[in-house]
């Protein structure tokens, strides 16, 4: 059963996981709740004309990254573009808002289309903007985004919001799981079928190998790629002045996501930008985090991952008896706090992909039929 495969590829993630995996577990945070086509997102304040768009159920359907809002002495900087040109669209309404400034350049941090879709919609409105990547990312979006979208079209066409919703009723006293990621699903339904036929898919203009730094007045903006961890692509977004880190899917709360992850590779990507010593951190996906814990944890988390992975396979344990074998309990109480929800999450997001990529980045024979 499809459902029940460990699935470790991004792609086919999306087209799976919409169905099956788990839903919202909600983030407290000072804010203000806009209002938008579909709900919900919130707007976070940071000080000094940083602003972050998140959703306030990180893992409610349409699961969607961080967008965040950088207002310097004569243009503004975006990280990450969203989902969709409507939840694009909301972050140019607020912009307008604040500042009448143009949106200079708009960074992806990676190549998933949910940090990405909104492109077309700062093109559109600022015809002057730079999107910016790494060289990695253009080469992925240019081999995987097309793939992506016309997959959404093809699996999403047949299905109405409301009645994924009203089938989670039905089903949520004898299969809540079940429900959880039929709403889920809903959400990326609802937030994408409008969209999709239309909206167009805008390619990074300017990409970098290591370093890229911008001057804006009183604030240095540092665009660096620190290694690999959720792509190959993988940029953070470092604000010196400000203390403030910004690090795409490399971090993401409060489950992170380990499809394909090069999780040994991963782990020094992480302990250089704890290197960094930033006071705040925006992740990917998921609450603002101050001070270095939850990056910690998820150092321990992956550390952990490697080491019983490698323990297994010194055992003789198979990659098919994976998930029997390594016993990540302890780390699954730690990040899903007894969420029901977040549980979902965890076994699709994070130990299934996780310890599949584990094993592949230590170098063990994948069996071919796991390959796809």
């Amino acid at each position: 059963m499809l459902c029940a495969m460990p699935v470790r590829n991004y792609v086919v993630a999306v087209a799976v996981l919409g169905a099956c995996s788990a839903g919202a577990a909600t983030d407290s945070a000072e804010s203000i709740v806009s209002q938008e086509i579909f709900p919900e997102y919130t707007w976070q304040a940071l000080g000094n004309g940083i602003y972050v768009h998140r959703r306030a159920e990180t893992l409610a359907g349409p699961v969607d990254g961080n967008s965040i809002i950088i207002i310097n002495d004569e243009d503004v900087f975006v990280v990450d573009t969203h989902i969709n040109p409507a939840a694009a669209r909301a972050v140019i309404g607020k912009i307008r808002e604040l500042t009448d400034k143009p949106v200079a350049f708009a960074v992806n941090t990676h190549w998933h289309d949910d940090h990405t879709n909104g492109n077309h919609a700062y093109k559109q409105a600022f015809p002057e903007v730079k999107i910016v990547s790494h060289q990695a990312t253009l080469k992925s979006l240019r081999q995987e985004w097309e793939v992506l979208e016309d997959g959404r079209r093809a699996s999403y066409a047949n299905y109405s919001a409301a009645e994924l919703r009203a089938s989670a009723a039905q089903v949520e006293a004898d299969d809540p799981g079940r429900a959880i990621g039929l709403r889920v699903f809903a959400g990326y339904v609802e937030a994408l079928v409008p969209e999709l036929p239309t909206m167009q898919l805008v390619y990074p203009d300017l990409v970098f190998a290591t370093r890229m730094e911008f001057v804006r007045g009183e604030r240095r903006i540092v665009l660096e790629w620190m290694g690999r961890g959720n792509t190959d692509g993988d940029v953070i977004v470092w604000l010196p002045d400000d203390d403030v880190l910004i690090t795409g899917d490399v971090l993401v709360a409060p489950i992170p996501y380990a499809f394909d992850s090069p999780m040994i590779e991963w782990v020094a990507t992480l302990e250089r930008l704890g290197g960094l010593g930033a006071g705040t951190i925006i992740p990917g996906h998921g609450a603002v985090q101050h001070g270095p814990r939850y990056l910690e944890q998820m150092v321990s988390l992956l550390e952990f991952t490697i080491a019983a992975v490698r323990d297994a396979h010194a055992a003789g344990v198979e990659y098919a008896d994976l998930a029997d074998a390594v016993d990540l309990g302890e780390f699954e109480a730690l990040f899903t706090q007894g969420d029901p929800k977040r549980a979902r999450a965890w076994r699709s997001y994070y130990s299934e992909p996780g310890l599949a990529s584990a094993w592949a980045s230590l170098g063990y024979p994948v069996p071919e039929e796991e390959e796809e």
